[in-house]
């Protein structure tokens, strides 16, 4: 048997865009982030990700200035998450698939951006995220460099004032409805 029968064949750049070409409508950052069956159940089905809405439109190309704004949507998306992990602790599949694709178009548009447009957006990202979600300079501190038991407490005080904020909503329904019964 000749050496040459177990090679892989060079791969060229014409390949590599070929496949660049072949890849277009499907989306190059979903990779390992499809759905899977477990048992009668479909586990993972997050449609921007790895559904119909996930697909890339070749026909409409983007500006510098409408990738800059996407680069924060998703960075606003990156803290999101990371709040929200900071916050409850908690995590799932569809979670893990958002957190991977997050990464992945965090990672591609700074290649085509450049640091330094980067961490203008991720400034303009913490900004306007810390305004919409009215957090202080304090909570923020505590959420990017604060120790665990900083963290702990907290966390412990969030929870609390919404378990409290459900019962108060709780309560106004019922009167609600006591009113609409009378």
């Amino acid at each position: 048997m000749d050496s040459n029968d177990n090679q892989q064949p060079r791969s060229t750049s014409r390949d590599y865009l070929d496949r660049l070409r072949e890849s277009v409508g499907t989306n190059r950052d979903t990779e390992g982030l499809g759905t899977m069956a477990v048992g009668p159940f479909i586990v993972g089905s997050v449609d921007a990700i790895n559904g119909e809405d996930g697909k890339e439109v070749a026909e409409f190309v983007a500006t510098k200035h409408e990738l800059k704004q996407l680069a924060r949507y998703w960075a606003e998306e990156r803290i999101e998450r990371d709040f929200y992990w900071f916050v409850y602790q908690g995590t799932g599949s569809s979670e893990w698939r958002w957190s991977a694709y997050i990464t992945r178009r965090l990672n591609r548009l700074s290649e085509v951006l450049g640091l330094e447009a980067m961490e203008r957006v991720w400034d303009d990202a913490v900004a306007s995220y810390r305004r919409r979600r009215k957090i202080s300079d304090e909570d923020w501190r505590v959420f990017t460099e604060g120790s665990e038991e900083e963290q702990e407490v907290w966390r412990k005080k969030m929870l609390e004032e919404e378990e409290k904020m459900a019962i108060v909503a709780s309560d106004k329904r019922k009167e609600q409805h006591q009113r609409e019964k009378s």
